[in-house]
């Protein structure tokens, strides 16, 4: 007996930590180190879960005196409003091979928003081989149909014709992208800000720009 119970102990210690604890996200969230969101303390963590687990407004104020509100989450994801201008997101994605990745996605700015992105692993070790892919300005614009010509004439009649190409280079000069985690699937999706563009360039960049979707499969994000 005492032989099958050493046996029992190995095998367990041996075992992938993904798979011995069946983690979810307010496991992570609550084990995540303050160095990751330096204004968050661990009583504030714990006190929003159990504030939202009992439906009540999950708001704690920051090592600032800031209010910060927890206001998604599910068993695999979580949102946190950090200030009126900045947000986080987690999400757990899983491998094939049954192990469980975070990643975390934060955003800033008003009407022009930006994100970053970064994986760990559920020790909360930085992933540094993993990307959300980073696709080309071109890749967020669609081709548009015959009935809708791809060049507009500027508000001011005296100035020449403005085409795609053109707003193209524009959002070049200042790319921001935003990155949304979904609550309910492995999909992250991009949208490309247009805010910065001046009247006539965004008239047509709305035309032509739509967001794009990579699903996590498991092995890699895969476009939809």
């Amino acid at each position: 007996m005492k032989k099958l119970l050493t046996l029992i102990v190995l095998a367990i210690l041996h075992c992938p930590s993904s798979i011995v604890h069946s983690e979810n996200i307010s496991d992570v969230f609550t084990s995540m180190p303050d160095s990751i969101l330096p204004l968050l303390t661990e009583k504030n963590r714990h006190d929003m879960l159990d504030f939202y687990q009992n439906k009540m407004e999950a708001k704690v104020r920051n090592r600032l005196g800031d209010y910060v509100l927890l206001d998604t989450l599910t068993e695999s994801y979580l949102r946190l409003q950090l200030s009126r201008s900045a947000t986080a997101e987690l999400r757990m994605l899983e491998t094939d091979d049954s192990v469980s990745l975070i990643a975390l996605v934060q955003t800033v700015g008003g009407p022009v928003r930006d994100s970053s992105v970064r994986f760990y692993d559920t020790n909360w070790m930085r992933l540094h081989w993993l990307e959300l892919p980073v696709p080309e300005t071109a890749d967020f614009f669609s081709e548009l149909t015959d009935a809708e010509p791809d060049s507009i004439v500027r508000e001011d009649d005296e100035a020449p014709r403005i085409g795609l190409a053109e707003v193209q280079r524009s959002v070049d000069d200042l790319r921001l992208v935003e990155v949304r985690a979904d609550a309910d699937e492995p999909v992250f999706t991009l949208l490309l800000s247009i805010d910065e563009l001046a009247r006539d360039e965004k008239r047509l960049a709305r035309r032509s720009v739509h967001p794009l979707r990579y699903r996590w499969t498991g092995r890699d994000f895969v476009r939809e």
